[in-house]
């Protein structure tokens, strides 16, 4: 089943992967921790291009 709003999800993950990605250049002792929040962004964002349908 499609996502209706499927591009504003892209849009909300991008946002928050990019949030992420500069929080951890902000904060190094917890680059890890906020790079692998970042990856789940990512994986949400390919999750809503492909309507909705995990990516595997």
């Amino acid at each position: 089943m499609p996502i209706s709003n499927a591009a504003r999800w892209t849009e909300i993950c991008e946002i928050q992967t990019k949030l992420m990605r500069e929080l951890a250049n902000q904060f190094p002792q917890r680059s890890q921790q906020l790079n692998h929040i970042a990856d789940g962004w990512q994986g949400v964002k390919k999750q809503a291009q492909n309507n909705g349908v995990p990516a595997r």
